[in-house]
């Protein structure tokens, strides 16, 4: 089969030769979404994103380029591992709520007691980094003398910054929010730099708030645990934060897609793979090509996180209706999901499938095949170009 196209990898060398190709194709495709009535459907990345992308060593950018003097980019697939350190923005999270996942995270404890302890524990922490971060995100660019700002005003500031956002139409205080952004980001921070050793238990306990917290500690214990948070003066902060979970909350719509959500419990930043966008141009319908990229990403990072774990993950999020995106996601086995209110109004597929380290040879050639038997595959895909 004649192909007319190259494979490359996007890098730091030759960003310049293709970035803009990459950029205009998003707009392309985004308008012509919009024309077909797929609103919400795509959300570009933009320049400044796709450098990100492109300079980060977690995040690959794989695109086909027409093999004659335009050097057209007509299709694109971006792999992404998002933050190294957890801050609750990726898409794992969504496997990680309600009662089975509590029962995991409790059984991982070797009593009762120890479980109490360190959720209240937790708790507290939590606290600590909200306030941190609260006042990073309020006074970082002013010179104001904190001590003259009452914790009571400072929550109150800040809810109303949080407030602001989300009943913002083009905001919602959704994962893209600037300010929840950077809440979870300094959180984090925070907690890597104080309390390392909890970071695991940070992500369990991430969505605990104060009256659940109370609610599930032996009855004679709730009390005095009240008492202890009041008598460090942590009441007006404890109503700010829970306030600020509820804003953020999100919503799981249906999980019987997903054989047995346990199975992705320990599916986290450092160990999955997300299938974050692929675009082809709309006059330029290969078959196979976003398999073809999508491959090219997936082979590279996960033989990069099989290094350090002894399983790995894939991820992707789809708009229900995109069932050229669900068609991919399923080719490369992603056919465990559960639907979501990802964001305000932005309802979502997550689709995931996990593998033993082991497995990961036998996964790679499987698809190789396909790729052969359906496309003219080659494996030896990636052209080098001149920078």
């Amino acid at each position: 089969m004649f192909r007319d196209y190259d494979v490359i990898e996007i890098t730091k060398e030759n960003e310049k030769k293709y970035i803009k190709g990459v950029v205009e194709l998003e707009e392309i495709v985004l308008n012509k979404m919009e024309q077909e009535g797929k609103v919400g459907q795509l959300f570009i990345t933009g320049e400044e994103g796709l450098k990100e992308y492109i300079r980060s060593e977690d995040n690959h950018i794989f695109a086909a380029v027409k093999n004659d003097v335009s050097n057209q980019v007509i299709s694109a697939a971006y792999i992404t591992r998002g933050q190294k350190s957890f801050t609750y923005n990726d898409i794992t999270k969504y496997f990680k709520c309600g009662e089975k996942y509590d029962e995991y995270v409790r059984d991982n404890f070797e009593n009762s007691q120890q479980y109490y302890r360190k959720m209240v524990d937790i708790y507290q922490k939590k606290i600590e980094a909200y306030r941190y971060a609260r006042d990073k995100i309020l006074f970082q660019k002013n010179n104001i003398p904190l001590h003259n700002i009452k914790e009571e005003d400072r929550n109150e500031m800040f809810i109303k910054k949080v407030q602001s956002e989300y009943h913002d139409k083009n905001n919602g205080f959704h994962e893209k929010s600037e300010v929840r952004e950077n809440l979870n980001r300094y959180m984090t921070s925070y907690f890597q730099k104080k309390y390392n050793n909890d970071m695991k238990k940070y992500e369990n306990f991430y969505w605990m708030n104060f009256t659940t917290m109370i609610n599930s500690l032996p009855e004679d214990k709730q009390k005095q645990t009240k008492e202890v948070f009041e008598n460090v003066g942590l009441n007006s902060s404890i109503k700010a934060y829970d306030k600020i979970l509820e804003y953020q909350k999100f919503k799981i719509y249906d999980t019987t897609k997903c054989q047995n959500i346990s199975n992705y419990y320990d599916a986290n930043t450092d160990n999955t793979v997300e299938l974050d966008t692929y675009l082809t141009h709309p006059d330029y319908r290969k078959n196979g090509i976003a398999e073809i990229l999508t491959f090219e990403g997936i082979k590279k990072t996960i033989n990069e996180l099989s290094k350090e774990n002894d399983k790995v993950y894939l991820a992707s999020t789809l708009h229900e209706d995109n069932i050229a995106s669900k068609y991919v996601s399923e080719f490369f086995g992603l056919k465990d999901y559960i639907f979501v209110n990802r964001r305000n109004g932005r309802d979502r597929q997550v689709h995931i499938f996990g593998m033993d380290k082991k497995e990961i040879p036998n996964y790679i050639n499987g698809i190789e095949k396909k790729l052969i038997d359906l496309y003219n595959y080659k494996q030896k895909n990636i052209i080098e170009h001149e920078l």
